[in-house]
């Protein structure tokens, strides 16, 4: 039914906009100063900057995200133990299962289609002259597999700066968002370790239930209607609720990897050459910036999860875990959709003792944060939202 809902919606704003602009054309048949400036709206694109690319420009860019990612570091805390305790599981991932042909041909075609510098042919002659060259990609992949080593160029990214918004300044770097681009044998490889890890995840039941990111039937939706059901649930039975919105900024970018480790092995149950695939898979990351035809240097990177891989995402999820330990520890709600977590407490009327609750799982949250990501960027509420039961908003007030 939703399917249907959203197939008619996305049938009727395509057909609105056509109309829209139809009319328009229409009416200024005869005005070519009107017909350009729509020919210009619908087709031209924001300039992703306003400078010409130069290889400077490119060592420009790259020191600055090495800069911040070292500031990130040097505010870091050293990871310490703390009292959180896995969740039991008696299964163990120790080695990766080899693929067969026909597996590394529809791992291939379920990629999606991209193509960057560091390919050595296009992606779209690769896919189709996959019946040729399959065996040996097959042998790197298997041999990877098996040795537990990644080979270094395919942990070599290529980074794009993008602008985050359109109305930003273009001239000023911190506007600018890092896109990272990896070859394709590489993403080859992610996927088929991802495959393999997600049905460990699953049939052990390590995923947090209420982290809707990066999940097969999981979305933003899920979170949203979760956590709107609840809060309605609450008010019909006369009770208000406090919901609070935590981000996390550079959250990707500040992953420590020996902590990321350590989480696979005791939370997730990976061990043996599987887990020294991780490490390796880890390990001598490194990173160029690319700016047109124009490429940079070349900078280590010393920590997070590959941003534009397909492994990252799961890998950050799987980081995440013991936040929904401190979360159950202290009663309280929550919902996680990759990095944005909304925690939310139903209150009694005239009884809001539970609010110290709030307050101490909130201090546990930010001294975790402070020893797993860093200080000064660590969990910070971005909004507080306080829901009210209608037989109980004059009496707050």
């Amino acid at each position: 039914m939703l399917k249907d809902l959203l197939n008619k919606y996305q049938q009727a704003v395509k057909y609105a906009r056509t109309q829209y602009f139809s009319n328009i054309i229409d009416t200024n048949c005869h005005n070519p100063r009107v017909l350009f400036s729509i020919l210009k709206l619908v087709t031209s694109t924001p300039s992703s900057s306003s400078f010409d690319a130069s290889v400077s420009k490119c060592q420009e860019f790259l020191q600055f995200f090495r800069d911040k990612l070292s500031g990130i570091r040097l505010s870091t805390s050293p990871p310490v133990n703390n009292l959180l305790i896995p969740s039991k599981n008696t299964s163990v991932l120790n080695s990766f299962t080899l693929i067969t042909l026909p597996e590394l041909h529809q791992l291939i075609s379920s990629i999606k289609t991209s193509t960057c510098f560091l390919d050595i042919i296009p992606t779209n002659l690769l896919k189709e002259v996959t019946d040729t060259v399959g065996p040996c990609i097959l042998l790197v992949i298997n041999s990877s597999l098996e040795s537990s080593h990644v080979p270094q160029s395919f942990k070599h990214a290529a980074v794009q700066p993008l602008l985050k918004k359109t109305n930003l300044d273009l001239t000023v770097l911190n506007n600018y968002r890092p896109i990272s681009k990896l070859p394709f044998i590489s993403k080859i490889l992610e996927k088929t370790v991802f495959n393999q890890l997600l049905s460990h995840l699953a049939q052990n039941c390590i995923f947090d239930k209420f982290q809707s990111g990066f999940r097969a039937r999981h979305s933003n939706e899920t979170a949203l209607l979760r956590i709107t059901n609840d809060l309605l649930l609450a008010a019909d039975s006369g009770k208000c609720s406090v919901l609070l919105l935590l981000d996390l900024t550079a959250a990707f970018d500040t992953v420590d990897h020996s902590v990321l480790i350590q989480r696979l092995n005791k939370w997730v149950g990976v061990s043996g050459t599987a887990l020294n695939w991780f490490s390796s898979y880890l390990s001598n990351r490194s990173f160029s910036v690319s700016i047109g035809n124009f490429l940079s240097s070349s900078a280590p990177i010393p920590c997070g999860v590959p941003q534009g891989s397909i492994l990252g995402p799961v890998l950050f999820s799987i980081y995440l875990l013991p936040l929904g330990q401190m979360f159950e520890k202290y009663n309280i709600s929550y919902h996680c959709h990759a990095d944005d977590t909304q925690i939310y407490l139903p209150l009694e009327p005239n009884n809001y003792n539970k609010l110290t609750n709030l307050t101490n799982c909130l201090q546990d949250v930010q001294s975790w944060m402070a020893t797993k990501f860093s200080k000064k960027r660590s969990y910070h509420p971005s909004s507080c939202l306080l829901i009210l039961a209608a037989s109980q908003a004059e009496d707050w007030f």
